[in-house]
């Protein structure tokens, strides 16, 4: 009996088949019945890939409220000191960056901001190469409020059981170096008198100049997805997004954090089917207090003695995804036909000029069948897979179909072969027909050879 998976059962002869990759070719020997059986194979499994056209849409509103309420201050006052130390400098306060500052930061500016400044301390110049005012009070309240809504739609075509991927995003440079935080320092001392202190920023900004080179990151969207197609337009896709997003710099560094956030899974949709695949609901709130001990909870009068921050943050992230499974090249024209429309009207409501030109994809004519050779092809076609079913039609079994026996000749004027007699009658009497005589027996050629010739026969 046959082995299992053999094609002994199958095919009549032998049937050799060698694939040649760099051309994309079979080459088939074989009979003529076995390649019929063998090319309605072919034409089952070499079909062109489906396609999908996968488009995703991401959703992300985020809302920000932060409170700002502190009061800076700072007092000095020269000391004497013992006679071989010579004068010094006493000096406190709360928060000082803001009130030795003689400008204050800008962004407190935009806001509530009242402060008062003394005189300088004479002996603080010959100290410390710098003037410091004998007082300062900073009076700052601020209140920041930031919506964002993004949408985002990335599409990317895939092939069936092709991995497929896409990437939207920029480079960012993470700055966690020396030089980035001395150089910072070195402007807030800049600013804060003129003079002696803008020698230290120029020496704490040449400090910085030696600082290494800052690592890069990628950040975007991104989407890898391998779709799988079977016969019923149902899409099983594997896919995997992240979304991840730069935010601002933190510490003297300027270290710059990456907020991320992935998706990975494996979901069955039909064609043209929208469906949530991931989403984000969260609300976050922060109170931050930093106060003088004791004074700093004093009714009404602790304010003066402390720094309150309030931050509220809520997020709301949705990803949905829609698979459409591309049949012919009509489906891809459908496709881009909508994504013109779409850009349109984009150009129609955010565009100030107005510019309706439109564009189209060049065609070659003289690479392109027309309505004639079309029609050819066709009926090629056609008469190919009927000579195809023809050549598989079993062959029908050879067969003898017995017919009637033939007559031996009969010898004329033959000894013994009787003949026709009149017997004699008188009257007018028609003369009677004589019987047939038997055939006389035929005699078989004798072969003469030189053993017998001496042998007569008698007859």
């Amino acid at each position: 009996p046959p082995a299992i998976g053999s094609t002994e059962d199958i095919f009549e002869g032998q049937v050799k088949v060698t694939c040649d990759e760099a051309s994309n070719k079979l080459v088939i020997t074989s009979s003529r019945r076995d390649y019929a059986q063998l090319r309605h194979v072919i034409d089952e499994l070499d079909e062109p890939r489906r396609q999908v056209f996968i488009e995703a849409v991401i959703m992300d509103v985020t809302v920000d409220r932060v409170t700002n309420w502190g009061i800076g201050y700072h007092g000095g006052a020269p000391v004497d000191a013992p006679a071989d130390l010579g004068q010094g400098v006493f000096y406190g306060g709360e928060n000082m960056a803001l009130s030795l500052a003689g400008i204050p930061p800008v962004d407190q500016l935009q806001a509530l901001a009242l402060g008062i400044r003394g005189p300088d301390i004479a002996i603080a110049n010959d100290l410390f190469g710098l003037s410091v005012p004998a007082f300062g009070i900073v009076l700052h309240a601020m209140a920041q409020d930031g919506d964002s809504n993004v949408l985002a739609t990335p599409h990317i075509l895939a092939t069936d059981n092709v991995p497929a991927e896409i990437s939207i995003g920029k480079n960012i440079p993470l700055q966690q170096n020396l030089g980035g935080g001395l150089g910072s320092l070195a402007s807030l001392a800049g600013g804060t008198t003129a003079g002696g202190l803008g020698n230290m920023a120029g020496l704490l900004g040449s400090l910085g100049g030696g600082g290494f080179g800052a690592p890069r990151q990628d950040v975007g969207t991104k989407i890898k997805v391998t779709p799988h197609v079977n016969d019923s337009d149902q899409v099983r896709l594997e896919l995997v997004e992240e979304i991840s997003n730069e935010g601002a710099p933190v510490g003297d560094l300027a270290a710059v954090p990456i907020e991320k956030r992935t998706a990975s899974t494996t979901l069955i949709v039909r064609d043209q089917q929208t469906v949530v695949i991931g989403g984000l609901m969260r609300d976050a709130s922060t109170n931050s207090e930093v106060k003088i001990p004791v004074l700093g909870d004093i009714p009404i009068l602790g304010v003066l003695f402390k720094q309150t921050r309030r931050v509220k943050s809520k997020s709301n992230l949705l990803l949905i995804l829609t698979p459409y499974v591309i049949r012919d090249q009509d489906d891809l024209r459908v496709i881009f036909e909508r994504k013109m429309q779409e850009r349109q009207e984009f150009l129609d409501r955010y565009f100030v000029f107005d510019d309706r030109r439109g564009w189209e994809p060049p065609v070659d004519y003289a690479r392109s069948n027309g309505l004639v050779e079309d029609i050819r092809q066709s009926i090629l076609l056609q008469e190919e897979r009927a000579r195809l079913e023809e050549d598989a039609k079993p062959k029908k079994p050879l067969t003898h179909e017995m017919g009637e026996p033939i007559a031996l000749p009969t010898l004329a004027g033959s000894k013994g072969s009787g003949g026709t007699a009149a017997a004699a009658g008188g009257g007018d009497d028609a003369p009677a027909a004589a019987p047939a005589a038997a055939p006389a027996r035929t005699t078989r050629p004798r072969l003469t050879t030189p053993g017998n010739r001496a042998v007569q026969r008698t007859e």
